[in-house]
């Protein structure tokens, strides 16, 4: 015995409101527009040279062109201070003194320059791990 073909139509027609149909698929994803990527050039990688004062003569510390306290970053703890300064004996400092002795200073008089501050050389250090940085040199 054959179906009719009214019962055939009626299995094959899916009406959407009921339970057993299926949701519709997701519409297809919206096409990205290209992306513009600034291009950043490649520079080969080389030795990075940072110019630096020469060092003093008689320590392996680099000078600094300041007796004022200076805001830098230290090389030792790598927080971003403010140095302190303080006074030490330089190269003009005993100059100083030598000259005066020579010339008849020689009761005391002679070791004024190593209580001037303006004529003492200054040593910048790192006020939280107390490393010295640089040393500013009159002479």
């Amino acid at each position: 015995m054959e179906p009719s073909p009214g019962i055939e139509k009626k299995s094959r027609i899916k009406t959407h409101d009921s339970p057993t149909s299926e949701p519709p698929p997701p519409p297809p994803p919206c096409p990205r527009p290209p992306e513009t990527q600034a291009s950043v050039p490649e520079y080969p990688q080389g030795p990075h040279v940072v110019h630096t004062a020469p060092p003093a003569l008689f320590t392996n510390m680099t000078t600094m062109q300041s007796a004022m306290p200076i805001q830098f970053s230290c090389p030792y703890c790598g927080n971003y201070i403010i140095t302190v300064t303080r006074p030490v004996p330089g190269v003009l400092t005993w100059l100083l003194c030598t000259g005066l002795c020579l010339f008849g200073c020689f009761l005391g008089c002679c070791f004024f320059p190593f209580c001037v501050d303006s004529l003492m050389d200054v040593m910048h250090t790192c006020p939280v791990c107390r490393h010295q940085l640089f040393r500013y040199q009159r002479l």
